[in-house]
C-alpha cells in the first residue's frame, strides 16, 4: 500500500523533528489572579471536578512525558531515571522564584482550542473555527510560555492560515502525525451533552493542521471518548463508540484501536503494545490512549505514568491518557503532589471552570 506508507513517513518526518528546550530564563507566562489549585479542589461540584480533571490530568500527562520523548526504548528510559523509570516529574523549570514540572506544546495548543470556543460562546461553526485559527496563528509566533518545540504540520497550517487559507484547507493533505488528536479533548467538554457535535467539531477543527484521515479519525474518537466518560458511561461502552467514531473516517485506524482494546484485555503488556504503538502518527497516539484507558481506567497515575514510560512520544500519549483517565477519576482523583506542581496548575483550573456544555 504504496500511498498509506508514504502518509506513515510524512507523519514520522513531522514527529521527528526535535524540539527545542526552553532555557531557564524564559519569560514568566502572564499571572492570574486565581486561587491556588489545591485550595480550590474541594470546593468543586461533580461536575466541575471532571471537568478540572480532564484539564489538569491532559497537562499533567504532558508534563510527566515532556522529558521521556525521543528517548527511543524503555531500557534507555530505565537507565537513566531508574528500574521503575519515570515515577514522578523529571523535568522542572524555576521562575522567579517558583518551581514547576513544564508541560510542551500539547497543552499550550489545547489551551487555545478552549479559549477559542469560550471566546466564541457559538454554535457557528465556522465562526468558532475562524477565532482558532486567529489563535493558533498568534501562538505560533508568540505562545504562553515560549515555543515548546511544535511540530511541522501545526506550523505549516498556522503559516497557511496566515497567508489567508481557509481553516477547512489550511492542514497538509497527508498530514497525519498526533498534533491535532493532542489538543481535541476539549471538544469532550464543551460538547458532553452532545457526543456527536465533540465528534463534528473535532474533526474540523483538526483541518486547520492535519487533514489526513487518520487524524481526522484520532480526533473524532478522543472528543467523543472525553464526552462520554464525562457523562458517566462504561468504560467498554466509550471504547466501542470511541472505535466507531474513528471508523467514520478511517477504518485502518479503528482497526488499531480496537486491536489495542484487545490486548489491554487480554493482558497483552506495555513492553509489547506501546513499542508498537510510538504515536508519532495520529492513529497510533489514540490506540495508545485506549489501551492505557482499558488497562487503567480508574488509577491516574498508573495510567499517565504508563503513557509517559514509552519509547516514543511519551508527551502526547501521556496526554491523551491523563485527559481519559481524568474524566473518570476527577481533579480530586489526581496526585495531589502532580496538580500542585504542574506548570499554571491555578489557571488550567481556572480554564476549565469556565467551560459550560452546549
Amino acid at each position: 500500500m504504496p500511498k498509506q506508507l508514504e502518509m506513515l513517513d510524512k507523519a514520522a518526518e513531522e514527529a521527528a523533528s526535535i524540539r527545542e528546550t526552553l532555557p531557564e530564563t524564559e519569560p514568566q507566562p502572564e499571572r492570574t489572579a486565581v486561587q491556588p489549585a489545591r485550595e480550590v479542589l474541594p470546593g468543586l461540584t461533580p461536575r466541575q471536578d471532571v471537568f478540572a480533571g480532564v484539564v489538569l490530568g491532559a497537562a499533567i500527562g504532558d508534563a510527566m512525558g515532556h522529558p521521556v520523548e525521543f528517548i527511543n526504548s524503555v531500557a534507555q528510559i530505565r537507565s537513566k531515571y531508574g528500574p521503575e523509570g519515570v515515577t514522578k516529574f523529571e523535568l522542572y523549570w524555576d521562575r522567579d522564584g517558583k518551581r514547576f514540572a513544564p508541560y510542551t506544546d500539547d497543552t499550550q495548543m489545547a489551551e487555545c482550542v478552549a479559549r477559542a470556543l469560550l471566546e466564541s460562546g457559538t454554535l457557528d461553526l465556522d465562526a468558532a473555527m475562524q477565532l482558532m485559527a486567529k489563535k493558533f496563528i498568534s501562538w505560533s509566533i508568540d505562545p504562553q510560555g515560549g515555543h515548546r518545540g511544535p511540530g511541522n504540520a501545526c506550523l505549516n497550517g498556522c503559516e497557511a492560515l496566515r497567508n489567508g487559507v481557509h481553516w477547512s484547507k489550511a492542514g497538509g493533505a497527508t498530514a497525519g502525525g498526533c498534533g491535532s488528536v493532542m489538543r481535541a479533548y476539549p471538544f469532550g467538554l464543551f460538547f458532553a451533552n452532545q457526543p456527536p457535535l465533540a465528534e463534528t467539531w473535532a474533526v474540523a477543527h483538526s483541518k486547520l493542521t492535519h487533514r489526513d484521515p487518520i487524524a481526522l479519525a484520532a480526533s473524532a474518537a478522543m472528543a467523543a471518548g472525553v464526552a462520554l466518560l464525562v457523562r458517566g458511561e462504561t468504560v467498554t461502552h466509550t471504547t466501542s463508540e470511541m472505535v466507531a467514531a474513528a471508523c467514520r473516517y478511517s477504518p485502518a485506524t479503528a482497526a488499531m484501536m480496537a486491536q489495542a482494546i484487545g490486548e489491554a484485555r487480554a493482558g497483552v503488556g506495555p513492553e509489547v503494545t506501546l513499542d508498537r504503538l510510538r504515536a508519532w502518527a495520529a492513529h497510533e497516539a489514540i490506540a495508545a490512549a485506549v489501551y492505557i484507558l482499558e488497562r487503567h481506567p480508574d488509577d491516574p497515575r498508573a495510567a499517565i505514568l504508563e503513557g509517559a514510560n514509552t519509547p516514543g512520544d511519551s508527551d502526547s500519549i501521556a496526554t491523551l491518557a491523563g485527559a481519559l483517565v481524568g474524566a473518570r477519576a476527577g481533579a480530586r482523583g489526581l496526585p495531589p503532589e502532580w496538580v500542585r506542581d504542574v506548570e499554571r496548575a491555578d489557571e488550567l483550573l481556572a480554564l476549565s471552570l469556565q467551560i459550560r456544555s452546549f
